[in-house]
């Protein structure tokens, strides 16, 4: 374990070395919270609709972008990257697990992004807009958790679709066909409240909901304490079954590689 530990370290250090980039993805963050922030006060000027009021969509709108921060799907964009140039057969003769290697990596990078974006985001964007506390201290537990299965069921996402490149030699149209699923059936930008009943019940039937708008009603003490444990239990089911269908596609791609590597 402590191999992976040094590429937590090393992934997490790197980072350090693009400052600029930091205050950029800062501004860009708030940028976002401002115009979403914009577009529901217009939207409830009238008042609550089913039950949300502006300052749930507010705080929605402030955990959400802090949310989609420190997700890990991203990660097949350098695994793609790894593959066309051909050093992924570099990363593959090292002595270390590369699955684990990629774990430990992105969660280096969203160590990082939780130091350095998530908190100077949250902490301006709660001075100008107000963030409300969690429901309870239950809620701000289930919260975490939540928050656990969403970074782990991303990195399930990321990595079952880089390893998809082991196959077809790029991810960009699985990796477009993801984002999109993500928009639509996560809740990041519309949650689930204003989903018409049957699109909301096909998005709670999908695990793209774990990663934005469970957490987030959690917090906000919108979920009932009755469902919050199923609930999790279900995110922990997504995740046995997406992990376990990478690793026996990891399997699959090993022997591909060998293959082609004669």
């Amino acid at each position: 374990m402590t191999t992976y530990f040094h590429f937590f370290a090393k992934s997490f250090k790197s980072n350090l070395a693009y400052r600029a980039q930091v205050w950029l993805s800062i501004l860009a963050s708030l940028l976002a919270i401002v115009s979403q922030v914009a577009i529901w006060r217009a939207l409830l000027a009238s008042g609550p609709v089913n039950g949300i009021a502006l300052r749930d969509m507010i705080t929605y709108v402030i955990l959400n972008s802090a949310i989609y921060v420190v997700l890990m799907y991203e990660m097949f964009e350098e695994v793609d990257d790894r593959l066309r140039t051909g050093d992924i057969a570099i990363d593959l003769i090292k002595p270390m697990r590369y699955p684990l290697y990629l774990l430990a990596d992105q969660l280096g990078n969203t160590a990082y992004r939780l130091a350095f974006y998530v908190a100077p985001t949250v902490f301006v964007a709660a001075l100008l807009f107000g963030l409300t506390a969690p429901a309870s201290p239950l809620h701000a537990a289930a919260f975490v958790m939540a928050m656990g299965i969403a970074t782990i069921l991303s990195f399930a996402f990321g990595y079952l679709i880089a390893l998809l490149a082991f196959h077809f030699l790029t991810t960009l149209h699985f990796s477009w066909t993801f984002l999109g699923l993500v928009i639509m059936f996560s809740g990041s930008f519309l949650p689930l409240w204003f989903f018409p009943a049957g699109w909301a019940d096909v998005a709670r039937a999908l695990p793209f909901q774990f990663l934005g708008f469970v957490p987030a009603a959690i917090y906000m003490g919108k979920m009932p304490v009755t469902e919050i444990a199923p609930t999790l239990a279900v995110g922990l089911m997504w995740i046995v079954l997406l992990m376990g269908a990478a690793a026996l596609m990891w399997a699959v791609s090993m022997r591909r590689l060998v293959v082609q590597g004669g």
